[in-house]
């Protein structure tokens, strides 16, 4: 992983018509791997910093032909930059929009669909994570809402942690 070039993964994960799609998954996976195999936060940022990756993570989210696969990977990644630095919230809540895309994902969720459900359970951990920083950006997008009705269906139990932390909204 130290062999990544992080403006060739920055590049490739702001591509997003047809064939290019593989190559933003790739680079949204190997994003991942690196911030998840880094012993050294800083050193991470240093390479791949959040200032710039988040915002082309969030416009991922912003694209409606983005498929569910990439958006799953793609939450992931935010995921692991929420994990482990506080400050990251507010990058996220900077991207006009991007609160209110991830919330639209969880309404259109197929929950018999597994890459669909995924994404759904990705989205309510990275709403979780905002919301413990950002309570009012995730209320003001309708985060509460949307977590309530994906959870709605009988039977499923997706984001039901999730509703207890947005209900201290």
């Amino acid at each position: 992983m130290a062999d990544v070039d992080p403006d060739t993964l920055l590049e490739w994960l702001q591509m997003g018509q047809g064939d290019e799609r593989d190559m933003q998954l790739i680079a949204l996976e190997q994003l991942c791997m690196l911030l998840l195999m880094s012993d050294n936060v800083d050193r991470c940022f240093e390479t791949c910093p959040p200032r710039t990756f988040l915002p082309a993570l969030c416009k991922i989210f912003l694209d409606e032909s983005a498929p569910d696969n990439v958006l799953e990977v793609t939450a992931r990644a935010i995921t692991y930059y929420l994990d482990v630095s506080a400050e990251c919230t507010r990058r996220i809540v900077g991207v006009d929009g991007a609160i209110k895309a991830l919330c639209n994902r969880l309404v259109v969720v197929e929950l018999n669909n597994r890459t669909s459900r995924d994404l759904a359970e990705q989205c309510v951990k990275v709403l979780e994570l905002i919301c413990t920083r950002e309570s009012g950006a995730v209320f003001e997008a309708g985060g509460l809402n949307c977590v309530l009705t994906s959870t709605a269906v009988p039977g499923e139990q997706l984001g039901v942690r999730a509703c207890g932390d947005l209900s201290s909204l």
